[in-house]
């Protein structure tokens, strides 16, 4: 029992010359005022690696943590805080965490600053910090009115002018007759062949156009005579439509227009023959509506008369 008693004393000796000691200043903290800058320094005997900020602070901020090292490798920190509140604070411990852990936990110090306001506590006058600018050319406010309220005028003129001439471009419009409004769709589409033909675009080396336009004079006549949208259809969907309507010869329509379709996407080139058969068969389709009108108008006559 003797010899165990001095071993534990000697035990406790060498536990408590091994603690670590934590030291700590402050700096920059005198004469406070909110938004200050001070600075928390906490040191010790050992390289210190961090300090745990809690997130419960209400009266500071805590701006930046540092680790600063010294010339002799020895690390310790620095907190840079701001008060945010007026009057005499209270900042709680920290808990330091060192390089090398000996199995405790350290704190460092609370402590207290007093934060001074910056105006008497009953001054409730603002006050501006320097007079208004004026800047350079700056008019009187009034001025400004004036011309915004010119602005507004303007523009509301600008959008009844505006409706009043295209109320009068429509109604000019109204009283135009329309020539070709008037013309049978089969006779439309007989003058636009012979626009087209004039335009000698075969001899010029331009199948394409030149179908494309054949294929469009035929499309465009399908949606005046039978009032479905084949400008905007396939040859596909306009099949399926000639299932439907009664159009005629719809078998050599269709054969028209695929033969087109060849000549505009397949790069098919054909002769001169084959061009101006397909040609002749339009110009002769087309007036075979003429001559169903002629018997339709004789037809009817037929029956006023009786």
């Amino acid at each position: 029992m003797k010899k165990i008693l001095p071993l534990a004393l000697i035990l406790f000796i060498i536990s408590n010359l091994a603690a670590i000691t934590i030291q700590q200043k402050l700096v920059n903290d005198d004469d406070l005022n909110v938004g200050d800058r001070f600075q928390l320094q906490i040191y010790a005997d050992v390289p210190l690696k961090s300090v745990v900020v809690p997130d419960t602070l209400t009266s500071f901020k805590i701006l930046e943590a540092e680790k600063k090292k010294e010339p002799s490798g020895k690390t310790w920190l620095q907190l840079t805080i701001v008060p945010i509140l007026t009057g005499s604070l209270s900042f709680p411990k920290l808990q330091v965490i060192p390089e090398i852990s000996d199995g405790q936990t350290h704190f460092t110090d609370a402590f207290q600053v007093k934060v001074i306001p910056v105006r008497a506590e009953n001054d409730t006058t603002l006050v501006d910090i320097k007079p208004l600018a004026k800047y350079p050319m700056q008019l009187s406010i009034w001025v400004y009115y004036i011309l915004i309220t010119i602005a507004i005028l303007g523009i509301i003129y600008l959008i009844l002018h505006r409706r009043k001439r295209t109320r009068k471009e429509t109604t000019e419009k109204a009283n135009i007759p329309s020539s070709t409004s008037l013309d049978p769709p089969w006779k439309i589409a007989l003058k636009q062949l012979d626009e087209l033909l004039s335009l000698n675009l075969i001899q010029k080396g331009e199948y394409i156009r030149h179908h494309y336009e054949l294929s469009l004079i035929l499309r465009q006549f399908l949606e005046r005579k039978y009032r479905f949208p084949a400008v905007e259809m396939t040859t596909s969907e306009i099949q399926q439509v000639a299932d439907r309507l009664y159009i005629a010869s719809s078998q050599e329509v269709l054969n028209f227009l695929k033969y087109c379709d060849r000549v505009k996407f397949a790069k098919y080139i054909p002769t001169r023959e084959e061009i101006e058969e397909y040609e002749n068969w339009l110009r002769s389709w087309l007036q075979s509506f003429e001559l169903v009108e002629a018997q339709q108008m004789l037809a009817h006559r037929g029956i006023e008369h009786a």
